[in-house]
Order: C-alpha cells, then structure tokens, then sequence
C-alpha cells in the first residue's frame, strides 16, 4: 500500500496543498485563492471557515482525482501565516474573524503591552491584538474558550485538540519562556488576561492524535491519519524552500519577502523554538513584495501579469532613472515610511508603466540586498522560491541586484516542508537528510555581469535616496 503525506498551507491570499509520497515525489498540488478583508484602513481580517472550506475542499480533490485511498494519507501537518488571532468558544465555532499578523488597528494597545511588560514588539505579533478584543469587543472576550493560530486552528478541527507550537509562541509577544517552553503566568496576569485561553504549547513535529470521526465525515480523510502541531510558514518555508542546511539561505517572494539563514542544520532545532542563536536567522526586515506588486497591478488595470512580465524585457537595468522605493513590512506610525508608504521618484517623459514595474522589482532587489550587505555571516547558496519565483525575469533582476546565484526549482513551497515535517514527525521519514533527496531539479540562475555592474553603482545611489526620503517622509506626517 501507498503512503502520502499532506501538507496544507495557509497564505494571507489563499490557501496551497500538497500530497506528496514519503520520496518527496509530488503526487498533487491544488491552491484556492480567497481576499482579505479590509474593513478600514489598517484593518485586515480573514474569516477562518473558508481555510476549513479550503483544506475540505483540497482533500476532495486528492482523493478523488488521484485515485488515492484515505488509509493511505499516514499523516497531515498544517502551516500557516503566523501569529494571526483565531478566538474559538467552547463550541469550537469562531467568535470573530481572524485577525491577520499584518492588521495594525491596535495602536494603543502596542503602546501599553510594550509599557507594561517593559518590552518593545511590533504590530507582527499577536498580543496588542488581543488586548484590542478585550477592550473594544468584550463580548467576544467572554466568549473566547481558546485563542489560537491559523495552522493550530485547523489541526483542532481535524483533532478536537487545542495546540500551539513552540516556535509561534515565542512571537504571541513577551508571555511565553522560550527556554522553559512555557507561558509566563505573572506577565499574563499583568495585561489582566485570563490564563485559560492559552493553549498548551508542544514541539512543532509533535503528534497530536487521529482524524476525529468527525472531522472524518467531513473531510474524508481516515480516522487512522495523523496530525502534528505544525507550524508557522517561515520554519516551514525554510524546509520546503530548501533551507535545509547550514549557511543556506532561503529568499521567500510571497505576500512578503521573508529571507531566513539556516545558522546550523534545522535538524537540531525542529523541536525547539525554530529562531535564534545557532537556530533559524531572519537577515533584516521582513519586506513587502506581492502585496506591492499586486497593488501596482491593480492600479495599472491589469488582469493578468503576462503583459507586465514581457515588458520587463524591453527595459534596461536601473529603469533609466526610475526609482522606486517599496515600504517594509509590520512597521509603526514612526517607521521608515510609515505603515505602507511607497515612493517614485524620477518619473520622466520617457517612462512608460513597465518602467514603473521594473522599478519596483529593483527596489524590492534592492531591499533584498541592502538586508544581505548587513548580515556578516557566511552564505553558501540562496534558495529562492514563492509565487515571485514564477516569473525567471523577476528572479533574474534580483540575481542581478544581488551579484549572486540563485538556486530554484518549482518543487519547493511551504506545503512540501511541512509535509516532510508531518511525515518526519509521525516516523514515516526515518532520518532528517532525506530531504537532501527531494530537491534534485534546482535551476541555477546566474547574474548577468553588465547588469551587475549597473546595479552596483546603482545601490549606494538607492540607499541614499531612501535616507532622504526618510526624512521628507516626516514632514507630510
């Protein structure tokens, strides 16, 4: 009999999953696109029933298009974007919507965390979030039996378990000991919290237990599959995008661009905190990249990224003279250029909208770079991936940008690293290094040496215009 693994990732724009055999051999992969919910400026929201509805619909489809038995699904792990707020009641149903990593609404809220337990963390994590519930929604405070995660919300449906990894507890916002791998009761009581509604908190590769009958009816998945803790989509990321060694580097082109360095074999760290000393590294800021790239998109009136993408090719390196300066992500009202503020400067007669796009994938390059130059490590090879990876002629720029290799290859996606981890986790993948043996088909992207010349004298021109416009920046605050 077969034996597959599942792995199923939730994206801010949609959903992915994988089935693949315990070789790393791809059997299927199936993706649903759904939209965030902007309410009001800052706001972004997600209702948690459609991710439900995603993974249903995904097992449907393996199962029957694939000709594919359920017994023979051994284990699923879930990841996800992290730390978005998912409230559940003692029903299991949910009391609100999600509440994305990337929604800045709670202003005030940040402020008094970050007083109150003497720390300093940003919008990206999940506690300022919390307390805007509790101060503004009381009802949905009272409601709420378990404050949970994307990936740990679906592994509960599957389950009738409430779980949180390690990893994404560390990054909820000071209330959890990432060496005694506990929540810190007194930090909790001191923002007033009731410590109830905190999961307990396992190992990412943990096994929780079975498929539900329930769950079972539902999805048709086997009472007899497994299902891990899983994880957030950076560690999972960095095993599926083939950051799987030490001194690599993984470049993730999604909603953001997230590059994380593998500082020792992820192998020593899966059941851990994944980030840290010795442990995953994230190389600078988290970067905007497709949530740029689509608002561009959208305001040009394109449908589709055909046209765009081929008038890249008629453009020169550096845009003739156009710049573009793309925001970073998870910021304050006091960061570099706000919340999401993005500027062109240069913008002549000769400039056509594919210049504009051009210029807008060299300042993301840019970005990129400006986040390497910083980082004083050794790097032996760039993995790059994500739904950017799409495009070679997006790929290539950054490559040219960078003055560096790329390794890709269409294999790689979070879905895959976390079904090697459920596999991993659930005895069906005996060592760690088979998943040396699941990337065999890597493209090497060489730099184009008449570009790079271009871009180096280009980057310490972009760096100091960033700087400047920093600095005009304050004055339309």
């Amino acid at each position: 009999m077969s034996r597959y693994l599942v792995g199923f990732d939730i994206g801010t724009q949609g959903s992915k999953a994988i089935i693949t055999d315990t070789k790393g051999n791809i059997i299927a992969k199936n993706q649903i696109d759904h939209k965030i919910q902007v309410l009001k400026p800052g706001y972004q929201e997600e209702n948690m029933n459609i991710w439900w509805n995603e993974f249903k619909e995904s097992i449907k489809y393996f199962l029957g298009s694939y000709n594919i038995k359920a017994e023979e699904i051994k284990v699923v792990g879930v990841t996800g974007l992290v730390p978005g707020l998912c409230l559940i009641d003692r029903g299991g149903n949910p009391v609100r919507n999600a509440i994305l990593h990337t929604d800045v609404r709670a202003v005030n809220e940040l402020e008094y965390v970050n007083e109150k337990l003497n720390i300093s963390i940003t919008h990206g994590c999940m506690l300022p979030k919390l307390m805007w519930v509790k101060n503004n929604e009381p009802e949905n405070y009272k409601k709420t039996y378990k404050v949970m995660v994307p990936h740990g919300y679906i592994a509960y449906r599957l389950t009738g378990e409430t779980t949180i990894d390690y990893d994404t507890s560390t990054i909820i916002g000071g209330i959890f000991d990432d060496k005694k791998l506990q929540w810190i009761d007194e930090k909790i009581e001191i923002l007033e919290l009731d410590r109830s509604i905190f999961p307990n908190s396992y190992p990412s590769n943990h096994v929780i237990g079975n498929i539900t009958e329930g769950a079972a009816k539902e999805t048709g998945l086997s009472t007899a599959t497994k299902v891990i803790v899983g994880t957030g989509d950076s560690f999972a990321s960095m095993l599926g995008g083939g950051a799987y060694e030490k001194k690599y580097v993984m470049l993730y082109l999604g909603s953001s661009t997230t590059i994380v360095y593998a500082d020792g074999s992820p192998e020593n760290y899966v059941e851990l905190p994944h980030f840290g000393d010795d442990r995953g590294e994230f190389l600078g800021k988290i970067l905007s990249f497709g949530e740029s790239i689509s608002h561009l998109k959208n305001t040009l009136r394109y449908d589709g990224w055909e046209e765009l993408e081929e008038g890249l090719r008629n453009i020169p390196a550096g845009s003739e003279g156009l710049y573009y300066m793309p925001h970073y992500k998870q910021q304050t009202q006091s960061s570099f250029f706000g919340l999401d503020g993005e500027y062109i400067l240069g913008f002549r007669g000769k400039h056509s909208q594919f210049h504009i796009y051009k210029a807008l994938i060299e300042g993301i390059s840019y970005n990129i770079r400006a986040n390497l130059s910083s980082f004083h490590k050794d790097i032996d090879v760039i993995n790059v991936f994500g739904g950017g990876a799409n495009s070679l002629e997006l790929c290539q720029i950054i490559a040219d940008v960078l003055g560096r290799e790329l390794h890709l290859s269409h294999k790689k996606c979070t879905a895959l690293g976390i079904a090697f981890l459920a596999g991993y986790g659930a005895g069906e993948i005996k060592e760690f290094s088979e998943l040396n043996n699941w990337y065999k088909d890597d493209i090497i992207i060489k730099p184009k040496e008449e570009n790079v010349r271009v871009y180096n004298n280009l980057f310490p021109k972009y760096e100091k215009i960033k700087r400047s416009i920093y600095e005009l920046d304050s004055l339309l605050d």
